[in-house]
């Protein structure tokens, strides 16, 4: 029972401290791997972002777009920032109470070393003086003055009774040396467990005060990158607490560019409603004709008497075909929208393309090239004619290209190439705008691509 009240603190604190690893465990390559990857995966979300709001303030000055970019930089960083403070703020607490642990873990040791340390010394008494005793009885009895002979108990007395006291006497005596020395194989083998267990405790108490080193590092260390995870935050609202102050003065400055935009908007569909015009008065002038000729080539196959000709439109009469310009992620949609800085509402008349400057831009169907123009809104931008499909003239439009990569006239198949993906005009970044109108008017691409 005493053995086994010794022993179970020991088997507590052990498995306590086979526990201990696995709760404070530092982070593993794969868990650190993943986290890197999630930074990087961040990183490039926020760089989306921006790169869409580059592109939606195409309309808009450098110098405002930039300033509004920068700000809108720091606000996307800030909720990351706050997160990385918080992870911060709960390793550091993680790490307290690692320390807080091995510090009574520790204490509880030394408790038990020093009771153990005392359970030994008394023991290893108890043992000596057993030992002196045993001893001194074993010497007697070597020099012949220890317990007599059984023989000699009887034989030589004075009387009957005194045989029987010696007898008992003797009895008595090998009795007690008996219990002695079972008590003293017993108090050393506890003194022996017992000095075993000091020496494992001992080992424990070292390998704590391994332990609470590391654990005061890591405390350490929490400390510091909370202190930055901090420093970092707060730097972060200052600077946008600085970016918003510098956009408003730039708003002010800029606030004439409002009414520019709208009456820009307008000038560029004035611009393809009167090209849309001028191909719809087009394609009814060749449908005139080829209707004419397809009407003379019945007459004279009917005077031959050889049967009547089908007849042909020539021009596309479905919306199957189409084709994406460029293959890239869309990234603004078709139909209104609050402009970023001037909360003005504004319809998108297309959709965007980010891509990489150069890039190949192909037809989004087959058609005829009927005009290269550049204004600073559209940059370089080519219109396509695909004739008449559903009873609209549909034409396509390609804005802030590099460069063009056919003439005036060309005849196209979906997917030739038409020009190359720039950042010409009002774009703050390379991109493709691309819009289809029927008639002159701008409808949503998604109805045809």
């Amino acid at each position: 029972m005493v053995l086994n009240s010794l022993r179970r603190p020991l088997c507590i604190l052990a498995a306590a401290l086979v526990a201990l690893p696995m709760l404070v465990a530092p982070m593993s390559p794969a868990s650190a791997d993943g986290s890197k990857e999630d930074k990087i995966a961040e990183r490039e979300e926020v760089d989306r972002q921006l790169e869409d709001l580059r592109i939606e303030l195409s309309d808009v000055s450098e110098d405002l777009s930039e300033t509004y970019l920068a700000l809108a930089e720091t606000e996307l960083l800030i909720p990351q920032a706050q997160e990385d403070l918080e992870e911060a703020q709960r390793e550091l607490e993680a790490a307290r109470e690692e320390d807080r642990i091995i510090g009574e873990r520790l204490a509880a040791a030394q408790a038990e070393e020093e009771r153990l340390s005392g359970e030994v010394e008394e023991g290893q008494e108890e043992v000596d003086t057993s030992s002196e005793e045993l001893a001194s009885v074993a010497l007697n009895a070597y020099k012949g003055g220890g317990v007599p002979n059984p023989s000699t108990v009887y034989i030589g007395n004075a009387s009957p009774q005194d045989a029987v006291d010696r007898s008992m006497n003797y009895r008595l005596t090998m009795a007690s040396q008996g219990t002695r020395l079972d008590t003293l194989r017993m108090d050393q083998a506890v003194t022996e467990n017992s000095a075993e267990r000091l020496v494992a405790v001992r080992e424990e108490i070292d390998q704590l005060k391994i332990d609470s080193e590391k654990a005061v590092e890591r405390t350490e260390k929490a400390e510091r990158e909370a202190s930055e995870a901090k420093q970092a935050l707060d730097a972060l609202y200052e600077t946008q607490k600085t970016q918003r102050e510098a956009l408003e003065a730039k708003k002010a400055k800029y606030e004439g560019d409002v009414s520019t935009l709208e009456t820009r908007s307008s000038t560029l569909d004035t611009e393809i409603q009167e090209l849309a015009r001028q191909e719809r008065e087009r394609a009814e002038r060749e449908a005139r004709e080829r209707e004419a000729r397809e009407r003379q080539q019945r007459q004279q196959n009917q005077q031959q008497s050889t049967g009547g000709g089908g007849s042909s439109s020539g021009s596309s009469s479905s919306s199957s075909g189409w084709v994406h310009p460029v293959n890239a992620r869309l990234n603004s949609n078709f139909g209104w929208r609050v402009h970023p800085i001037y909360g003005t509402r504004k319809l998108h008349a297309g959709v965007d393309f980010p891509a990489a400057g150069g890039t190949p831009v192909g037809a989004a169907h087959s058609g005829r090239v009927i005009a290269r123009t550049y204004n600073s809104g559209a940059g370089n931008k080519i219109i396509l004619s695909h004739g008449i499909i559903n009873g609209h003239l549909v034409t396509t439009s390609y804005h802030h290209l590099q460069g063009y990569a056919l003439p005036v006239g060309a005849q196209v198949s979906a997917g030739t190439t038409v020009g190359y993906v720039g950042t010409t005009g009002s774009s703050t970044g390379y991109h493709l705008h691309f819009e289809v109108h029927e008639d002159g008017n701008a409808v949503n691409p998604a109805n045809y691509i």
